[in-house]
């Protein structure tokens, strides 16, 4: 089962979030386990207990990028779609986050963002797994 967790400090961003993400999977078949949490004490208990397959994290400046540095370095196959305030994208290729948007987040590059987590995931079954080694 996938697990979703959605990572932001306003109350009204984090449901936005978990209902375009529900809506997207529908659409798609899926359906996911979503959970918010609004404070990372919260959310990094929760990541210890069940790792996420994917998380949006939504939080202002510094805030966010030690949320995603940290969950990056704990869970690291994660697929994350990042928001933020402050342009961190050069730090969002470093640390391979599969989606960064600058806000104020629209609907629509939101919608791009779960575009990518699909398409990644497509591709990463496809690949097939072999124990050959040269």
């Amino acid at each position: 089962m996938y697990r979703i967790a959605v990572l932001a400090d306003q109350d009204e961003a984090r449901k936005g979030y978990a209902e375009q993400i529900a809506r997207f999977c529908q659409t798609k078949g899926l359906f996911p386990q979503i959970e918010g949490c609004s404070n990372q004490e919260q959310f990094f208990e929760n990541v210890q207990k069940t790792a996420p397959t994917n998380a949006v994290i939504a939080l202002p400046g510094v805030a966010g990028l030690n949320a995603v540095e940290h969950l990056r370095s704990v869970c690291p196959a994660c697929a994350i779609i990042w928001c933020s305030d402050l342009d961190f994208s050069l730090q969002a290729f470093r640390l391979r986050v599969e989606y960064f948007i600058l806000e104020p987040v629209s609907a629509g590059s939101f919608q791009q963002g779960l575009n990518v987590w699909f398409a990644n995931k497509e591709f990463y079954a496809s690949v097939p797994i072999t124990n050959e080694t040269n």
